[in-house]
């Protein structure tokens, strides 16, 4: 069996994206067309996204990451196991595939390659998890946290914490205060259902939620 389940790992192996592959990843950016003086005349672009430096990114906004989405970050290698089992346990019993069990870094696995896919498919997950312990061996947790606060969706064609940030609050991401970055955080699970443009309520819900926790 062990045998067997290694060969089909080697199998879906064969698409994804190597190390080499990994270390050369750079999320799109916005191209920008300025003038003699310096001024921003148009912008163009397939997804709305800034790449930011981590260190640009407040802390707060870091911290409230990884207290709705993965507390245990710099504790595992890209994987959680007890997740993974609870939630194929959860699955099981109510015959759904409503309980996640992604960490930040699988999280990231399907933002940075579209060949892993969304749908909630075993042979999915496999990918998403095999392509996680590769990032992990390619990437410090800096450098993951950073990749994947530059990749992730806000919703309204916003990709990366800089472009939601503009968008949502007209400022640049290290201006956020703390409620901005509730705010931001909690659009992750669904951007368009927690928008503080289509749906302000609920996006008060949600930021009270993410500075509760």
């Amino acid at each position: 069996c062990f045998l067997i389940a290694l060969i089909y790992l080697i199998f879906l192996s064969r698409d994804l994206p190597s190390l080499e592959e990994l270390q050369k990843f750079n999320p799109e950016q916005v191209s920008k067309i300025v003038s003699s003086d310096g001024e921003v005349i148009s912008e163009l672009y397939f997804h709305k996204r800034d790449v930011v430096k981590i260190g640009k990114i407040p802390k707060n906004l870091r911290n409230a990451l990884l207290s709705m989405e993965d507390r245990d970050f710099y504790n595992h290698s890209g994987l959680k196991f007890e997740s993974i089992f609870r939630a194929v346990i959860i699955n099981v019993l109510t015959v759904s595939k409503k309980q996640g069990a992604s960490t930040i870094t699988q999280q990231l696995a399907r933002n940075m390659y579209n060949i892993i896919g969304f749908k909630k498919t075993i042979n999915r997950k496999l990918k998403e998890l095999i392509t996680a312990i590769n990032i992990e061996q390619t990437y410090t947790k800096s450098e993951i946290m950073e990749l994947y606060l530059n990749s992730v969706y806000f919703g309204h064609g916003r990709y990366g914490v800089q472009a939601a940030s503009e968008h949502y609050f007209g400022k640049n991401v290290d201006e956020l205060t703390l409620d901005e970055c509730a705010i931001l955080i909690g659009l992750l699970p669904a951007p368009a259902r927690y928008s503080p443009i289509s749906h302000p309520d609920r996006a008060v819900v949600r930021k009270n939620l993410v500075l509760k926790v």
